[in-house]
């Protein structure tokens, strides 16, 4: 890892504004949340919270994955990433520093975002399970910025790049669904249970390396508590192990690159 380089992607950060950025709408979507919760006969305080935890994920979501894509694809038309690259630095470190730039960004924008909820959440009485909502919303967000980064750097263009994650993070929320839907799809008879039990030996093949991100930051938990070890680790495991592959991937796409 290159400090310099990861002061560098930091400092990037700042100049485009992103965390501010962040913030103004963070601040847009609360007075929503509490606006359209008003409106609850019951539970508002559990209407407000449920509604603002998704608008808050969604902002943050969308402020750093379009960073990340417009940061990587400007830094190869300017030919940036040719010149930090003819400095002793090594691809992987270059790759490695990207990613924990990526990680700081987002564990700022995580902790930004588990302050307001829980905040939230002890003025509603509802605090059984804030912590493990704030680890989990914070390693959604890292899985999702790294792999802008990925597409980012594979794909030649920001709007295909930002299109690819997008598209990455609705099946990956959907996986639970569509696993559950491929375990009950009866025998094939006919031609269309036959095309309908190839598109779930698809998505089962799918979701051995697409992240079950509809296990983490689960909104039932700040409403109903229920967290427990196996989810701590379970999204440190699936965290930890996704940001590997997405890092190893990113890496063998650039060595193949000749600059």
């Amino acid at each position: 890892m290159s400090p310099v380089l990861v002061k560098y992607i930091l400092m990037a950060a700042v100049r485009d504004r992103l965390l501010w950025g962040i913030v103004a709408m963070s601040i847009l979507v609360v007075c929503l949340s509490v606006f359209s919760g008003s409106v609850a006969i019951v539970e508002q305080g559990q209407f407000i919270l449920s509604y603002m935890a998704g608008g808050l994920r969604i902002i943050a979501l969308l402020g750093l994955s379009l960073f990340t894509v417009f940061f990587v694809r400007r830094s190869f038309d300017s030919r940036d990433i040719e010149f930090l690259l003819t400095r002793p630095i090594s691809r992987f470190r270059f790759v490695v520093s990207h990613v924990v730039a990526f990680s700081l960004l987002t564990f700022c924008a995580g902790i930004f975002i588990s302050a307001i909820v829980g905040g939230l959440s002890v003025f509603y009485g509802t605090t059984s399970s804030v912590l493990l909502w704030s680890f989990g919303i914070t390693f959604e967000l890292m899985i999702v910025a790294n792999t802008a980064f990925f597409f980012a750097m594979v794909l030649g263009s920001p709007v295909s790049a930002g299109m690819a994650t997008f598209g990455f993070y609705i099946l990956a929320r959907l996986m639970g669904q569509l696993l559950a839907i491929m375990h009950h799809i009866p025998q094939p008879d006919t031609l269309s249970d036959y095309v309908m039990n190839g598109l779930a030996y698809g998505a089962g093949a799918i979701s051995i390396v697409i992240p079950r991100l509809d296990l983490l930051a689960q909104t039932s938990w700040l409403i109903y508590g229920g967290g427990v070890l196996s989810d701590w680790l379970f999204t440190l495991a699936q965290g930890g192990a996704f940001l590997a592959l997405i890092t190893t991937a990113a890496w063998i796409d650039l060595r193949r690159r000749q600059f």
